[in-house]
């Protein structure tokens, strides 16, 4: 092989590499573009309008079958992907619902209750095709979020979750035509609203541990008693003790903060008391789950030394050892409801604001023992 033939040869494979790595780069950059309408109709040699109908679901007599089938191949070739805007205002609608978090607190989505609650609304959402936003708002008497979310029809309706603003400001945004659910709220305000009775829950709890003989009975409360949905569980829970003779002495409440960490510290401040009582209430899974740990640390024997109860029925929750017992409330189901109630509103506003109340359920396992126990 002459020199010039070596020459031309490496000149030939360096040109067909080139070659290559451009059809592949045009290739990586169409695959990315997105295909239009309009490239779709050049295809197949037909208008723009017609290829907008057929994509859109029209029957219109103008497009042929044949023609029909045409467009829809092409579509899936090019890969065409329609434009969510598009669709939007075909429809006049975002096909998305906002899911509002007022004042979340640091746990929010480490806590369990607000996973179970959207997966509740998932189920539902993506049955319908429609997408979720999740907005979290520190203010929480800020309405502005609200206002531009569904003004702006970015969504077509909101569920506020632990949304504490006045019934006048609440009932203005309703009645300005928008679609809105309260979750969870303790006070239905004459709007709609879908809600888990958590009153009779801890009215439950404390039934139960008196139901058992228990006298000294203390509380961990999930935050500082200083929003209306935890005094309200709470007074409920004192209420109930009160009326059956008992007293809670202060030193018997020590708050936690949402998370098994603070519970454990709750329960061993409770525990370090010169006379600790001998029932506790944690007013929720995860923080029974470090007061059960404290209880462990401690030589505390649950249930033979101390009964425990939790709140939620978290999935974990018969899995402890002992398992915990608990008052059930269905999360994942008032996600479902409030998700399907929005959607009617969205489609037509009733007469009357609809409200919904689930119930609780006491779910009695191993960490409260079965014996009447008297102090």
């Amino acid at each position: 092989m002459t020199t010039y033939d070596l020459i031309f040869r490496t000149f030939r494979i360096i040109l067909e590499v080139v070659i290559r790595i451009s059809l592949s780069r045009k290739f990586f950059e169409m695959s990315r573009r997105r295909v239009t309408q309009k490239e779709i109709a050049l295809s197949v040699g037909v208008s723009q309008t017609t290829v907008s109908l057929i994509l859109a679901g029209d029957d219109t007599p103008s497009a042929s079958k044949e023609t029909r089938e045409r467009v829809l191949k092409a579509a899936h070739t090019l890969g065409y992907v329609p434009q969510a805007a598009a669709r939007a205002l075909v429809s006049g609608r975002a096909n998305t619902l906002a899911i509002i978090l007022f004042d979340p607190h640091e746990q929010v989505f480490r806590d369990p209750y607000i996973p179970n609650v959207l997966t509740g609304i998932t189920e539902v959402a993506s049955v319908q095709g429609l997408r979720l936003l999740v907005e979290r708002v520190q203010d929480g008497s800020n309405t502005d979020v609200v206002r531009h979310l569904l003004k702006s029809s970015v969504a077509d309706g909101a569920i506020l979750v632990n949304c504490r603003l006045p019934s006048a400001t609440i009932h203005s945004l309703y009645h300005e035509g928008f679609s809105l659910v309260l979750l969870d709220a303790d006070q239905p305000h004459g709007l709609p609203l879908v809600a888990i009775d958590h009153i009779a829950g801890a009215r439950a709890a404390a039934h139960h541990l008196l139901s058992l003989g228990h006298r000294r009975i203390g509380c961990i409360p999930y935050a500082i008693l200083d929003h209306a949905h935890i005094v309200s569980r709470y007074d409920a829970f004192i209420d109930t003790l009160s009326e059956a003779g008992v007293d809670m002495p202060p030193e018997y409440v020590v708050n936690g903060r949402f998370d098994p960490d603070t519970g454990e510290a709750a329960m061993h401040r409770l525990l370090a008391l010169p006379q600790p009582p001998t029932a506790v209430f944690a007013m929720n899974d995860l923080m029974a789950l470090g007061a059960l740990r404290a209880c462990q640390a401690r030589g505390v024997r649950v249930p033979d030394d101390l009964a425990l109860v939790g709140y939620d029925d978290m999935r974990f929750a018969e899995f402890t050892y002992p398992a915990l017992t608990t008052i059930r409330a269905p999360e994942v189901e008032m996600g479902r409801r409030a998700a399907e109630m929005l959607l009617r509103l969205i489609d037509e506003q009733p007469s009357a604001p609809p409200v919904e109340w689930l119930e609780t359920a006491l779910i009695v396992r191993g960490s409260c023992g079965g014996l009447t126990r008297l102090d």
